[in-house]
């Protein structure tokens, strides 16, 4: 029944079509979203029912100039479409002076009794200064004793402006014997000219020694057309391709490119394709011809709307007394 009100009620409806190795065009996840903003995630089962995988609703507790207070419930399904015990997320957002904010988040599990206990804390700081923007992350999670120890912890510093920027992120987890130690690594560039943008990210992982080594790459490209279509090209790159014995000294080659049209229909409707090369395992230096994987098609509300224009300030009153007749 809620399945049911949720389509009737539907802002939006999104479906995925996948291409089989016949060429043959199935239909895949489909998800709806109503105005209050449940959103649920269908697929088709087995037996050719459209039984739902996931359901999330969201709302907000609190929200003044200081901050904001938000709730989340998720509920998963299993292949038969029987839910799961749901899990609860609250996140209280606390702005800072001078900008900036810190937010915390519980995420509460049910278990098969019905109590209901908090299962992990993340709490993350973020402060702006100047053109540099860094955030501190913490994740805790009960020990046996059922006290919260930190598990992980996240720096990540954004320099530069929206046009041009660059972000590194490291993450540290535990090592087993009250320390931490760095256990990934990313960094990623954006730069915006026109109707262009250009992203490249590096991901570092720890090697055989044991020290981080770049693991991947990827660079994209995207394209905004007049009517506010876009066109991605992205590059995936990596020193293990098919056909070539696994080194992770080897140089990085790429391993495939996708294609990603997103067009938006007059009606407000959105569709967007996923197309891809990939190498061959008898050339790995070449890529083989673009195949189309994917088609994902939106519609009701699919296209955001644009925040309204600031008015101009008013002009200012002459001052009592210096008004000329």
């Amino acid at each position: 029944m809620f399945v049911v009100a949720a389509v009737a009620g539907a802002q939006s409806a999104t479906t995925t079509y996948l291409t089989d190795l016949n060429g043959v065009r199935v239909q895949g996840i489909s998800s709806t979203t109503s105005k209050d903003g449940e959103k649920t995630e269908r697929w088709q089962s087995i037996n050719g029912r459209q039984v739902p995988l996931e359901q999330v609703t969201e709302k907000v507790i609190r929200e003044d100039a200081n901050g904001k207070v938000t709730e989340k419930t998720i509920r998963r399904f299993d292949a038969t479409g029987q839910p799961s015990t749901p899990e609860r997320v609250v996140t209280e957002e606390t702005k800072l002076a001078g900008g900036g904010s810190t937010v915390r988040s519980t995420t509460y599990q049910t278990d098969i009794n019905g109590n209901v206990t908090p299962a992990e804390r993340r709490t993350v700081e973020t402060r702006v200064q100047g053109t540099t923007t860094t955030a501190q992350t913490v994740v805790e999670r009960p020990s046996m004793n059922g006290s919260f120890n930190t598990v992980e912890k996240r720096t990540a510093a954004t320099n530069g402006t929206e046009a041009n920027r660059s972000t590194t992120e490291s993450v540290y987890r535990s090592d087993g014997n009250g320390g931490f130690r760095e256990e990934l690594r990313y960094v990623k560039t954006v730069a915006t000219s026109g109707d262009q943008t250009i992203e490249n990210t590096a991901d570092y992982e720890p090697g055989l020694t044991g020290r981080l080594e770049l693991h991947a790459q990827s660079s994209s490209t995207v394209r905004k057309l007049p009517d506010g279509s876009e066109v991605s090209e992205v590059n995936l790159y990596s020193s293990n391709v098919p056909g070539r014995l696994q080194d992770n000294l080897a140089a990085q080659q790429i391993k495939e490119q996708q294609i990603i049209e997103r067009r938006v229909l007059p009606n407000g409707s959105v569709t967007e394709t996923l197309s891809v090369r990939r190498p061959s395992i008898s050339d790995p230096t070449r890529l083989g011809d673009l195949q189309k994987l994917s088609e994902t098609v939106c519609t009701g509300k699919c296209v955001p709307d644009k925040p309204a224009p600031t008015p101009p300030p008013a002009p200012a009153k002459p001052a009592a007394g210096n008004s000329r007749p």
